[in-house]
């Protein structure tokens, strides 16, 4: 039972570890300066 338990902590850790990861590698490339990466335009750029 113990060793169940463990191992679900130990994958939710990793789960976990995986969601940082992605969530640095995605805030780096925000703080790059092109808008190029962006999913959605910004609101005050004017289209024509």
């Amino acid at each position: 039972m113990i060793k169940a338990f463990r191992r679900l902590v130990a994958a939710l850790t990793f789960l976990a570890v995986i969601a940082a990861a992605l969530k640095a590698a995605f805030d780096w490339v925000a703080q790059s300066g092109d808008d190029d990466h962006e999913v959605f335009a910004d609101d005050d750029r004017e289209t024509v």
